[in-house]
């Protein structure tokens, strides 16, 4: 079923305007035919069904009740190369993940041109938003600018973590995660891995270093070993529930 974002409050029975971007994809490149149903998510974050009607015109016919109990996380990850970066982005989008904030670390081997950042940041936001879509997401993931690693504090949470490949195994990750906390930061390091003294900046801030096993991963597979680790804490949770 396609989906759509809007940005206005929608109600049963009445007829939304999508933009003209939006119109243009699902009538003129889907080619959506009006017999077909659009899921439609609301500027409050409520959820309807919809006919298509002339273009750009969706005619809602009903709202579904979902359930919205995901975390609060979020996932602080340095700059990598970018088909690793952007494969990321859409992987952490499917696995709940709450907001993202890139950042420049020392060994990270891209820096984006000054110049170029606001590119950058319209083709990562327009990727998540096509995630969204994809995976039925009833909120859009927040993209942050990118950050100094100094300033990552700034986006600490209730469980604030720093996954560290040189970290002692007996502080998985799973051993934070067993409080079930309401919000949590991860911190995701470059190819090439944290300097030391990035390390020691992070700690003063007390975030807490992590260990995510004996394999060594890729960055953009570090996030989502921790993303996927705090869903199935979560599951676990709603289990006992």
């Amino acid at each position: 079923m396609k989906q759509v974002f809007v940005d206005q409050i929608c109600d049963v029975n009445s007829r939304i305007v999508l933009n003209e971007k939006e119109a243009h994809h699902l009538f003129d490149v889907l080619r959506i035919q009006k017999k077909e149903i659009v899921r439609v998510v609301g500027a409050n974050q409520r959820v309807y069904l919809a006919h298509p009607c002339n273009k750009p015109y969706l005619e809602i016919f009903s709202e579904i009740e979902v359930l919205n109990e995901k975390k609060d996380i979020t996932l602080c990850v340095s700059l990598i190369k970018q088909d690793k970066f952007e494969w990321m982005l859409q992987k952490a989008c499917e696995l709940n993940v709450t907001r993202i904030v890139p950042f420049e670390s020392r060994y990270s081997v891209v820096h984006i041109d000054s110049q170029k950042v606001e590119k950058k940041m319209n083709r990562w936001s327009q990727i998540l938003l096509s995630s969204c879509k994809q995976c039925n997401r009833n909120d859009l993931v927040e993209l942050c600018n990118i950050q100094k690693i100094e300033n990552l504090h700034e986006f600490q949470s209730e469980c604030n973590l720093v996954a560290y490949e040189k970290e002692n195994q007996s502080k998985h990750i799973s051993k934070f995660l067993k409080n079930n906390p309401k919000s949590i930061t991860i911190c995701i390091g470059p190819e090439g891995g944290f300097d030391e003294a990035e390390i020691d900046i992070l700690n003063d801030d007390h975030f807490q270093c992590v260990s995510l096993g004996k394999s060594i991963l890729r960055a953009e597979t570090a996030s989502l070993y921790c993303l996927a680790a705090i869903d199935y804490q979560r599951a676990l949770e709603e289990e006992k529930e």
